[in-house]
């Protein structure tokens, strides 16, 4: 463990934690616009407020996950959440946590079997089938096989989903709604609500990738400065894509992947590109929720076979379908990890009382 930190830390700039940042969070559900529009862009004008809030809650918490994972000198999330020494409470909270980050896993498993449906043809199932056993193999290899691929196709997902968004709203800005036309979830009924609850869930997913960038990270102020730099990417990209859905709201309403219909008004050749991106968004959130989950597995000669057993468990969840994971398992898990953030931010103050 230390060989691998020595050899790695400065290869951690605050760039690459930004990257790996925004790659476990901007999945098919971010980059596609479906949940920026479900929790902000139902409430038209108003969902501004909300995106303002999320902005804070990703730079603000990112602050915290890596002050804490340097401070313990540790990625495990247990350790990272729970304010004191109490194995049980550890496991416990370390086990709803995975099963968060697992949710994120298959439900991006989904996504990918509903890209490779719409736009290839293949049945749901294969297309997130052969997005598992992808994931499967980088998970097996590793912190250090999941930050390359990662820091390999993040900058791809952002730079092509900026585009995008950029010719849609510079052709369209004059289509965009401040109405709101549709009704809200109850389980997210204001933007309020919906911006705490977008920011806890996601959160979630965050805590082992960036815990371990902190680790990893040759100081804490290189880790502060990545999750400053991400937090700000996510945030603008966030209000960006809930411009873009503005553009077209009964769209955005009533697909279940936004920005590729929007993406359609510009060519076909366009939703195609961007079809392909939104598979390398769907790629990289599930192998960082994976990898997450899977550092709660025990150690040992069979991990391997836990951690395919998990994937094979996932890739039969995923069959649920996205647009149902996003609408019901989501904001049910954002109330949760409202709790489990509020024990974070008590370890974070316990840790700064404690070194002063």
């Amino acid at each position: 463990m230390e060989d691998y930190k020595k050899e790695n830390s400065v290869s951690l700039s605050p760039l690459r934690i930004a990257l790996l940042y925004i790659g476990v969070l901007m999945g098919a559900g971010f980059a596609s616009g479906k949940e920026i529009w479900q929790f902000f862009g139902v409430f038209g004008g108003k969902g501004i407020f909300g995106i303002i809030i999320i902005s804070v809650i990703f730079i603000t918490l990112g602050f915290i996950i890596v002050s804490i994972g340097k401070a313990l000198d540790t990625g495990d999330l247990s350790k990272i959440i729970v304010p004191f020494n109490n194995q049980l409470v550890e496991n416990i909270i370390g086990g709803v946590v995975a099963s968060f980050i697992f949710l994120g896993y298959f439900s991006m498993l989904a996504a990918g079997g509903a890209i490779a449906q719409e736009q290839l043809g293949i049945h749901r199932a294969i297309g997130s089938f052969i997005l598992m056993v992808l994931v499967a193999l980088t998970t097996i290899k590793g912190f250090s096989r999941v930050s390359a691929r990662l820091g390999k196709v993040v900058p791809v997902l952002l730079i092509t989903t900026l585009i995008l968004v950029f010719f849609i709203i510079t052709q369209y800005y004059k289509n965009i709604s401040t109405e709101q036309v549709v009704t809200a979830s109850p389980l997210a009924p204001n933007w309020f609500i919906s911006a705490i609850i977008f920011g806890s869930y996601n959160l979630m997913v965050a805590i082992p990738i960036l815990g371990s960038c902190a680790v990893y990270s040759e100081t804490e102020k290189i880790a502060k400065r990545g999750a400053l730099l991400g937090g700000i990417f996510l945030g603008t990209c966030a209000l960006l894509l809930y411009f873009t859905t503005l553009t077209d709201p009964k769209m955005a309403e009533a697909s279940p992947l936004p920005m590729l219909s929007l993406s359609l008004k510009i060519s076909p050749v366009v939703q195609t590109i961007y079809s392909g991106v939104l598979l390398i968004a769907v790629f990289g959130t599930a192998t960082s929720c994976f990898y997450g989950f899977c550092t709660k597995l025990p150690d040992g000669r069979k991990k391997n076979y836990f951690i395919w057993i998990s994937a094979i468990l996932g890739f039969g969840l995923s069959l649920l379908g996205f647009s149902n994971i996003v609408a019901f398992l989501y904001p049910i898990e954002g109330y949760i990890s409202i709790l489990i953030l509020l024990l974070m931010l008590w370890n974070y103050i316990r840790i700064k009382c404690r070194n002063r």
